[in-house]
């Protein structure tokens, strides 16, 4: 008898795919391991491998990375040191090397609590006796620090630093203990946190400073207290920083390496962004129309306002411009708008006083009228002066600051509306960087075009801090307003904040109307970032402001 044979059962294979699924899902995994950067910190889940966890930028060469008192030559390195409190990306106050601290009742006394486990890059402790001797070096008049003044709100500090005591002991810096710094104010001084965390607070190692003098920040002796430590310094070509393993704060990097790629002379144009040999980039007047149009670069732009002021000084003690007049005349007779829109391509916003968007006490558009563009006041005014039409008006150079090539043009458009509003000449004289800032200090400059990017957020800096009248060689101006100064002192010793900024914004009008300066721009920071550059984060006003100097920096990484 035949059988009959039985047809085989077969799966098809998406079912059998399936229940391979459905099985595998109940089988207990085991968790990957998070991505954890060299000196232990947890990297973003879509951070790239640790090897790709460089950050390539442009700065110019520093002479040292002293910045304590150095501060215009170390630019673009601020990052290298921690202070005792450091801002974040709305400008708040955070813990740097200092967890906490708090104030006397009376506004005179800060105490500044470290912690305890801090190290210097060198693996030393790092304590209290290194903050105090930071501090009054300083203000030591032989270390030939030009910003010293930014520092007389400390007690005995203006008295030392201008030779009139010797003691350094007297000012008023003290280590209570390895972990404990008291600072001491002449007067009730709200804003000294601020102070503390401005990049010319970073902290100084004494034995490396004693042992090699000004190489103490050369590579092999350099010595500091971030996230980071100098790695390579190859002079007129580059210097890399790479991540401290001693660093225990509370600011730690993610990325591995960072590398300054030097350039000399003019910043160049977006050749080296769209090389890919740097991850971020500045961009200026000159190229921005084509960036914008550009299908990709014009998608890795970024616009944030960033608190910086440019203005025309004077040198007003003497003839002509110790005539307020001749002053107002200059400031009406310049078309901001223009000089924003045309010259500047939009990469400016006008400015018609000093104090600048996103900090406390900015007023807008409130004083605008007292520097606002009005040709035939500004004719009325120099004629009042003795000038008619620019008549008799001596020969007066204005002097730029190694200028780049945006404010070049601005000095020249300035140069042509000052020549056809008023009739006078001005000679456009670029110099070398240390020798406008030395001339600067010792009042030398006739007339110059200069920007001033905030140190800390509170009007006491931009307005007080630059304005109040110092002794030649202590100061940038030599601009004296009585009334203006008596406001900014009370100002800067008042602890209700709403009677503060009511003081600056009065302080202010004074500044405009007597026109300590002309105000002509307020700065954005207009940057082209590669699209892997992650962590920038959002500040309360909707930008995504990146700087060396706050911790906004540490929290930079590399996507995948």
């Amino acid at each position: 008898m035949n059988t009959p044979i039985q047809p085989k059962r077969t799966l098809s294979i998406g079912l059998v795919i399936t229940l391979i699924l459905l099985i595998t899902a109940f089988i207990p995994r085991k968790a990957q391991a998070p991505l954890v950067n060299t000196v232990g910190k947890i990297m973003p889940s879509d951070a790239a491998p640790l090897e790709r966890q460089k950050f390539r930028y442009l700065l110019r060469e520093p002479t040292s990375l002293d910045i304590s008192v150095v501060t215009y030559n170390a630019d673009g390195t601020q990052f290298l040191f921690e202070r005792l409190v450091m801002l974040d990306e709305n400008n708040d106050l955070v813990p740097g090397a200092a967890e906490r601290w708090e104030r006397s009742e009376d506004g005179k006394t800060w105490t500044f609590h470290l912690y305890k486990d801090a190290r210097w890059s060198d693996g030393r402790s790092m304590t209290a006796h290194d903050w105090e001797y930071t501090y009054k070096r300083l203000l030591d008049p032989t270390s030939g620090n030009i910003f010293a003044f930014f520092y007389y709100d400390i007690k005995g500090a203006k008295a030392v630093n201008q030779g009139r005591i010797k003691d350094l002991d007297a000012v008023g810096v003290h280590a209570i203990d390895d972990h404990t710094l008291v600072i001491e104010t002449e007067n009730p001084c709200p804003y000294l946190p601020y102070i503390t965390s401005f990049s010319t607070s970073a902290p100084v190692p004494r034995w490396q400073v004693e042992k090699y003098g000004p190489k103490w920040t050369e590579p092999g002796n350099c010595v500091s207290n971030s996230s980071y430590r100098l790695d390579t310094w190859d002079h007129g070509r580059s210097m890399s920083f790479v991540l401290n393993p001693y660093y225990t704060g509370p600011n730690k990097g993610f990325l591995e390496r960072i590398t300054g790629l030097f350039y000399t002379g003019a910043e160049p144009g977006t050749l080296p962004y769209e090389n890919n040999e740097v991850d971020l980039h500045g961009v200026g007047a000159m190229d921005i129309t084509r960036v914008l149009n550009d299908p990709v670069l014009g998608k890795e732009i970024d616009r944030s306002p960033f608190p910086a002021t440019w203005y025309l000084f004077f040198k007003t003690e003497h003839p002509p411009f110790n005539d307020v007049r001749v002053r107002q005349a200059i400031a009406h007779a310049i078309d901001r708008v223009s000089l924003c829109s045309v010259v500047l391509r939009d990469t400016m916003e006008p400015a018609y006083t000093m104090n600048p968007p996103t900090l406390p006490g900015y007023v807008g558009d409130k004083h605008r009228a007292l520097q606002q563009y009005d040709p035939a006041l500004a004719k009325r005014l120099l004629a009042e002066a003795g000038y008619p039409n620019g008549r008799g008006f001596p020969k007066t150079e204005m002097w730029l600051r190694q200028a780049a090539p945006n404010i070049k043009s601005t000095a020249v458009a300035v140069q042509g509306m000052l020549q056809n509003t008023l009739g006078i000449h001005i000679e456009v004289r670029d110099q070398e960087q240390k020798v406008f800032t030395d001339n600067m200090i010792r009042r030398d400059i006739p007339m110059a075009l200069i920007g001033y990017t905030y140190d800390y957020p509170d009007p006491s800096d931009m307005i007080g801090l630059v304005w109040h009248s110092q002794p030649s060689g202590y100061g940038r101006h030599d601009w004296k307003n009585e009334a203006f100064d008596d406001l900014v002192d009370r100002a800067a010793r008042e602890l209700d904040q709403e009677k503060r900024m009511q003081m600056y914004d009065e302080a202010e009008r004074i500044l405009a109307e007597d026109v300590g300066g002309v105000f002509l721009f307020h700065t954005l920071s207009i940057e082209l970032r590669k699209p892997w550059l992650k962590g920038i984060k959002k500040d309360r006003w909707g930008n995504y402001p990146l700087t060396v100097q706050n911790t906004t920096f540490m929290d930079l990484y590399i996507g995948r």
